[in-house]
């Protein structure tokens, strides 16, 4: 996932004035300060193994709470109480990009529950700034154009992309973003093409612009083809880069004993699935 710190207001309760704390660190500083929030009647939080704000990458993991109801017999009836517990996914923090690598692990937590935990986690401290948090997925890049030639009509084509703040000259797109923004003060603009008839035309220069934009994690798409006569809708959500390591994150102790050479491994699996060059 990547994660944008979008202003939303020009009036703020508490400007960021310090020089060396950037609007961008209002995604790590919830984070880093053991933040709370609850979700879906779940309580979460963070632990860090790496907590320096100053830190290119910080590693740590995303804890839910899972606690069990014990009913334990006595002599004369029975006690009942709440066995606190915690269930935890592994995640590294390239701070510089923006960027997060979170353990794939749908029991614990589906990504797209991860990625609305840490907005609600981060959004408290954002908005008291005058910002939004924007957090969406890094996407299989070729996921979107092999489901357009796969189909035999289009009838919807639509994106979600956040406001730019991060990209620079290197996408396309994001230009265009950046005099909407300048124009509106928006956080993001969505982008909507249907055709009942599944008979939708396309700049495909235009379109690769807006795909580029969304897989590198500005936002996202969803698709509407014809596929053996019937409609179909696919969502990135459901083409996420993925990478597998050998790194066994059960552990924190490890992990905080040979940090080094797990930032090692983890910033190598960062580069083969960013797209990003700063």
């Amino acid at each position: 996932m990547r994660y944008f710190v979008v202003q939303s207001s020009q009036t703020t309760l508490f400007p960021v004035v310090d020089d060396n704390f950037k609007p961008k660190d209002l995604f790590i500083f919830p984070l880093i300060n053991r933040q709370e929030t609850n979700y879906y009647n779940k309580k979460y939080t963070t632990r860090l193994v790496s907590a320096n704000q100053n830190d290119k990458y910080i590693v740590g993991y995303l804890l839910k709470s899972t606690d069990t109801h014990l009913i334990q017999l006595d002599k004369e009836l029975f006690n009942e109480s709440d066995l606190p517990n915690w269930e935890k996914l592994f995640f590294i923090i390239d701070t510089e990009k923006q960027m997060l690598l979170v353990e794939y692990n749908t029991p614990v937590a589906t990504p797209e529950n991860v990625k609305n935990v840490l907005i609600h986690l981060t959004r408290k401290a954002a908005s008291s700034n005058g910002y939004t948090i924007k957090l969406d997925f890094l996407v299989d890049k070729f996921a979107f154009w092999k489901i357009i030639q796969d189909a035999t009509g289009i009838f919807q084509i639509a994106f979600d992309l956040s406001a730019p703040n991060l990209f620079g000259g290197t996408k396309k797109a994001n230009e265009w973003l950046r005099t909407l923004k300048e124009k509106h003060n928006m956080t993001n603009v969505g982008v909507d093409f249907r055709n009942e008839n599944a008979e939708l035309r396309y700049d495909e220069e235009e379109l690769e612009s807006y795909r580029d934009y969304a897989d590198s994690g500005g936002g996202n798409w969803t698709l509407g083809v014809l596929q053996n006569g019937r409609k179909k809708k696919y969502y990135s959500v459901n083409h996420l880069r993925k990478k597998e390591t050998e790194l066994n994150t059960d552990n924190p102790n490890y992990i905080r004993d040979n940090l080094e050479e797990v930032k090692q491994l983890l910033i190598k699996l960062l580069k083969t699935i960013d797209d990003l060059e700063l």
